[in-house]
């Protein structure tokens, strides 16, 4: 009788998984966290305290403390001495936690930049990445400053002329004298053109719906609430023109008749079956993607892509030499 042959298994490409060796790993991780609490009590004391590895007899144990003592410094971003070398462990976290700072503050995530510029400030030994940290904490102000102050409705009117922090920013920008001179004059720029938007907004119909615009947007994508969103998106409605009859149970009108609703109900109108089901039925996110379509359409660009123009833009340094970044 004929046999069919087992087909051959083709050999795995998948690498055997490692698996870390739990107890050798616990025992690592407390030997660095005695290390880490001697350094917060010296810090207590008023001291900097630098981190030296300990004079150990066989090589291994040397390539231990070796280890101990860099995360160590890591952990705490204190300096670490290997020979006759200061050297800063921590320094590429201040970068990534930079990076992701900058990154969060082009997009109007204030509290995500605020979180990565401490997160920067603790570890932080190079003089350039510290200014960074202060420049970041300057353009957080303005972008905040940008977000909150609706242009054109203070009552003050030679306050609000301008933005108070572009001031803060190009006071700053003067003393940081690690960065480059074309980082410096970007921001600078930077800060200038952001406050011409917000002036523009505060004269001009159409810039201040491209700002309300920004604002319901950023409600929805940071968690504001669904009435901080509904409350712009109304106002910008009105403003531009947008609040009108409409019996499409799924129209503009029909978005705008239920947020509405929201508001009535929260005033203390007397409360009918209709007020509450076109209050339980209003979704933010719908009038605003009903609001962009009908601002794209009468304005012939798009309304959502318009909204960048209050975005802070990000330096990006050309490739020059080492050495030609700063003042001295």
């Amino acid at each position: 009788m004929a046999v069919r042959p087992l087909p051959e298994e083709e050999p795995s490409t998948r690498r055997p998984e490692r698996l870390a060796d739990r107890a050798a790993t616990e025992r690592l991780l407390a030997a660095v966290g005695e290390r880490v609490e001697a350094l917060r009590s010296a810090r207590f004391r008023g001291e900097d305290p630098v981190v030296r590895p300990r004079r150990v007899r066989r090589v291994a144990d040397a390539l231990r403390e070796g280890a101990l003592a860099a995360l160590a410094a890591e952990r705490l971003g204190a300096l670490l001495q290997f020979d006759d070398e200061l050297l800063a462990p921590a320094e590429d976290v201040v970068r990534e936690r930079l990076t992701s700072a900058y990154r969060s503050l082009a997009v109007w995530d204030l509290r995500a930049a605020a979180d990565a510029l401490d997160q920067a400030a603790r570890f932080a030994r190079f003089p350039e990445h510290q200014q960074r940290i202060a420049l970041g904490w300057a353009l957080h102000r303005l972008v905040g400053d940008l977000l909150l102050l609706v242009p054109g409705e203070d009552g003050d009117k030679k306050k609000q002329r301008s933005l108070p922090a572009v001031r803060i920013v190009r006071d700053l920008l003067v003393t940081l004298d690690q960065l480059p001179h074309a980082e410096r004059d970007f921001y600078a720029e930077e800060a200038e053109r952001l406050e011409a938007r917000w002036r523009e907004a505060a004269e001009d119909d159409r810039s201040w719906c491209v700002w309300a615009l920004l604002r319901a947007r950023v409600a929805l994508i940071r968690g504001e609430g669904a009435e901080t969103a509904l409350a712009w998106l109304l106002r910008l409605a009105s403003r531009a023109g947008l609040d009108v009859p409409d019996d499409d149970p799924d129209g503009l009108g029909t978005l705008l008749r239920r947020a509405r609703a929201v508001f009535a109900l929260l005033a203390g109108a007397a409360e009918s079956e209709e007020l509450r089901q076109l209050a339980s039925a209003a979704s933010p996110r719908d009038l605003f993607r009903a609001v962009v379509a009908a601002l794209t359409a009468a304005w012939g660009e798009d309304a959502l892509a318009a909204t960048h123009r209050f975005a802070l833009a990000l330096y990006v340094p050309e490739t020059t030499p080492a050495g030609e970044v700063a003042d001295g």
